[in-house]
């Protein structure tokens, strides 16, 4: 992805390891932002390459977008972009039960910068909320290309992941911004709905029966901006619906049934 970076634009900055683009920044990093193997959580000092919140108030960051490599047992070529936290237990890096902030709108201009024209065979869709980082008060989100190392390599799909990148940034389309829960982990139904709506926090089926009232508090106050609505799947367990709609009861959130 570096390469295609730096074919659009991106150079050295007065920075060491920062590339620019006019008023986009551009951070190549070394390491791993979240753990190959699961539920290994590096102890203190902090394991990120560098604290986000700090850089972020330094160089006037709003939102970062991590470039990033996906990885799935099925190998099924993809484009995704997604939210991260835990909504248990912390299996791939960050904190227990705890989510990342996420800008909702620029995540949707890049998934719909993902769909105009993607490479043959690639299944581009949302994902729901996992994985690390989950700390930092500055939103971000994922943008990935998968789920092997064929695509990994694959130059023109990684070319095509950093334009659309580029592309949803630069975008300044707004849509109402949402929160979902259930359905699988590749969101297909919120997927379609990403046209018309901006999903933040997605919960899947599979993490439903972690939800508190305080885990539901973090998905609406860390998704950036006002929501407008909360949807959710049908095929929902009715124990798992019940109790998601009266937390958005309390709350005083209004939930769709999809």
């Amino acid at each position: 992805m570096l390469k295609y970076f730096k074919e659009m634009g991106f150079s050295e900055s007065a920075r060491t390891g920062i590339l620019c683009r006019d008023n986009l920044l551009l951070m190549p990093i070394e390491r791993l932002i979240v753990p190959e193997e699961e539920y290994k959580t590096p102890k203190e000092p902090d394991p990120y390459p560098v604290d986000y919140d700090i850089l972020a108030k330094e160089l006037d960051i709003s939102y970062y977008v991590v470039a990033s490599r996906h990885w799935s047992i099925s190998g099924q070529p993809s484009l995704t972009v997604h939210a991260t936290g835990n909504f248990g237990k912390a299996i791939f890096g960050g904190r227990n039960r705890e989510l990342q902030y996420v800008i909702p709108n620029p995540m949707r201009n890049v998934f719909m910068a993902l769909q105009v024209d993607p490479p043959l065979g690639f299944q581009v869709s949302l994902e729901a909320t996992h994985h690390s980082p989950t700390q930092f008060e500055t939103p971000m989100f994922f943008a990935e290309v998968g789920s092997s190392l064929t695509q990994w390599v694959d130059e023109d799909v990684c070319g095509y992941l950093v334009k659309s990148i580029l592309k949803g940034i630069e975008s300044t389309e707004k849509a109402k911004i949402a929160i979902g829960f259930g359905g699988g982990h590749y969101c297909p139904k919120f997927s379609v709905m990403e046209r018309e709506h901006a999903f933040g926090h997605i919960a899947a089926k599979y993490a439903l029966p972690e939800l508190t009232e305080e885990l539901v508090g973090q998905m609406i106050f860390k998704t950036k901006g006002k929501i407008e609505k909360a949807f959710i799947e049908d095929g929902v367990k009715g124990v798992d619906r019940r109790k998601v709609e009266s937390i958005l009861n309390e709350l005083e959130l209004e939930l769709e049934r999809i």
